[in-house]
């Protein structure tokens, strides 16, 4: 029969049957692999659809806003455990929400106002204040945006601007409602405040053997170790990989010639110039310029010119090419523009400059370096995601793909040594990477998490060594200093008790006598408002049991190292109607707030007309943990 096969598969007849058994494989058996496609839809807001890419986007975002509050470590399962994918979820279906708001009011915003927009944003102005064109490329492309894509971004969110706007518009919060409110938040005391530290109760002695046992077993927590691990890691660095990349002299200078424009300085110049309606006497000083000057012309006119440093010739639209003509020291004849007649002189003269090939060959060599090296670390990181799917060790897959292994001895959940240093300098990244190397079994290897700089890490389970009670001969001395410290913390309760005791007995008492008495320190508060923090060393648990206290009524609490005992001495309000009162801060955050309750029942009502689905399982699965 295979013979048979073999001898007749060059036929005609036997391709024409191939042929048709592939399209009824085609048509009945595999055509659902290629016509099946994996729904992205994480949210559907009435009839818009937003999709799994939008929620990345808008999550990447909110982490790079986020990370370098958090020292520039932040990875993406910490930003879910802090709420930040549904923060950026619901920010998502707001903006659909106002967008369609938008729509069904007519609002449409046009050219005219993206362009104002876009012109008085300070991220788009040059060192002299104006819009430059070229800046505003830059910082486009710096953030992944096209110019249409930005426009578009422009158009959205002012017509949102202009929904909430008309939602909260005319709201006047009530006059007594902020009135009320500066009395609460104005309102001062000051009270008297003796300290009486732990430590001047001085020595109490040393436990004997018994109480320190006894002590020692009531407070393990305190002398317990915490698990450590031992660790592998492995590091994939783009600047590792730039460091055995080779760039040759024809790949520079092709990329100087390409990128020649960042390497030079336009010309730029200093023009004087008037702008008038009038082109009459636009041409009158012209005239008068070509002698005395534009300066002296200008104001024999009655007209104040105005004096443009270090522009490039983009920096003028539409009298650029004039301005740039001209020789220095020269005045122009008058020039039409959208804005009037303009004459123009020319006062300074700053050539154009350009780099050459040696002065940029190092910069771009490293660019370019780091340029294939970021290109590469993607592709290797996948592979090397692929091999540990696959089974490959740690150790295989480093060797194979380059990767760079470290040991780590001993860690705990911190990221601190058994002797309670750094256990992983040379590793900053290593950090962020530990809750979830704390939940690995002994060798077990986590997956390729990318972190800052693109920089990717995975981490491998070695040892686990567990928490454990350290011996008592090891903490001795620390059990009798926790004793000790909590000796003279009791002693010195007892004695704030009784300092507390006398200053109850009324004004009479003089808090600053008791204070001298009992060894303790004393202090009178400057005047402090309910929001204050500290003062005069006082917590704020105590500055909020003063605000619910009489005058001469006694407060007392705690720091970590001493007690505190204070006393109300007096209460100053806040008079609303004084000449001195301030009432528009008060007003602003109650109108904010008013606003932003306003706007919250706004969207909800919103959510009613175009309801919301979210599709849980899919978020899931897109955004699954590492």
């Amino acid at each position: 029969m295979l013979q048979f096969i073999r001898n007749f598969a060059g036929s005609w007849v036997v391709k024409i049957l191939f042929v048709l058994l592939i399209l009824s494989f085609g048509i009945w058996g595999i055509g659902d692999v290629f016509r099946s496609t994996t729904p992205t839809t994480v949210a559907e807001v009435g009839k818009v659809e937003i999709g799994q890419q939008a929620l990345d986007q808008e999550f990447r975002r909110q982490m790079e806003r986020l990370r370098p509050m958090l020292g520039g470590n932040l990875t993406a399962e910490q930003a879910k455990r802090f709420g930040l994918l549904e923060q950026s979820l619901q920010s998502l279906i707001q903006r659909t929400l106002f967008d369609l708001a938008a729509t069904d009011m007519g609002i449409a915003v046009g050219p005219e106002v993206v362009r104002m927009r876009i012109a008085d944003e300070p991220a788009f102005r040059n060192q002299q204040g104006q819009f430059d064109p070229n800046v505003f490329r830059s910082v486009l492309r710096n953030n992944q945006l096209t110019e249409d894509g930005y426009v578009a971004m422009v158009q959205r969110e002012t017509a949102r601007q202009l929904v909430a706007g008309a939602v909260s518009a005319g709201l006047t919060p009530p006059q007594p409602l902020v009135q009320d409110l500066y009395r609460y938040r104005g309102e001062k005391r000051v009270a008297e405040v003796v300290t009486l530290p732990n430590a001047s109760i001085g020595d109490v002695g040393v436990p004997d053997d018994a109480t320190i046992k006894q002590a020692y077993e009531d407070h393990q927590v305190r002398f317990t170790a915490p698990e450590y691990r031992a660790l592998t890691v492995a590091r994939l660095s783009p600047d590792a990989l730039a460091k055995d990349i080779k760039i040759d002299d024809a790949q520079l200078r092709k990329a100087y010639e390409e990128r020649a424009n960042e390497f030079g300085a336009p010309e730029k110049r200093n023009v004087q110039m008037v702008v008038i309606d009038d082109e009459a006497k636009a041409k009158q000083i012209a005239e008068a310029a070509k002698t005395k000057g534009l300066a002296e012309a200008a104001k024999d006119a009655g007209v104040e010119p105005v004096t443009l440093d270090n522009i490039a010739k983009s920096d003028l639209p539409e009298i650029g090419d004039a301005a740039f003509a001209m020789e220095a020291g020269k005045t122009s004849d008058p020039i039409k523009s959208a804005l009037g007649w303009h004459v123009m002189a020319v006062t300074g003269v700053t050539p154009a400059s350009t780099k050459s090939f040696e002065d940029v060959k190092d910069q771009l060599a490293a660019e370019l370096k780091k340029e294939q090296a970021l290109d590469s670390v993607f592709s290797i990181a996948n592979r090397v995601e692929d091999q540990l799917a696959s089974g490959a060790s740690l150790d295989e897959v480093a060797q194979a793909q380059g990767l760079v292994l470290s040991k780590v001895a001993a860690i705990d959940s911190t990221g601190k040594a058994p002797d309670g240093k750094d256990a992983a300098p040379d590793l900053p990244g290593l950090k962020a990477l530990l809750p979830n190397a704390f939940q690995l079994k002994t060798g077990a290897t986590s997956n390729l998490t990318e972190g800052e700089g693109s920089n990717f890490t995975a981490v491998r389970v070695d040892s686990v060594i567990p928490a454990a009670v350290r011996p008592l001969a090891d903490v001795r001395d620390q059990v009798i200093a926790d004793w000790q410290q909590e000796q003279r913390a009791e002693r010195a309760a007892k004695k704030a008790e009784e300092i507390a005791a006398r200053l109850k007995q009324g004004a009479e008492a003089a808090a600053q006598d008791v204070a001298t008495q009992a060894g303790a320190s004393f202090a009178m508060t400057s005047p402090f408002t309910r929001d204050t923090q500290s003062v005069q060393g006082l917590p704020a648990e105590m500055v909020a049991k003063l605000f619910a206290a009489k005058p001469n009524e006694v407060v007392t609490g705690n720091t970590a190292d001493a007690q505190v005992v204070t006393r109300l001495k007096e209460v100053i309000p806040a008079d609303p109607k004084a000449a001195d009162a301030d009432l528009a801060p008060v007003r602003a955050s109650v109108e904010q707030g008013m606003q932003n309750d306003l706007l919250a029942e706004f969207t909800n009502a919103l959510r009613d007309k175009y309801p919301v689905r979210i599709h849980r399982q899919r978020i899931d699965q897109f955004f699954a943990s590492n």
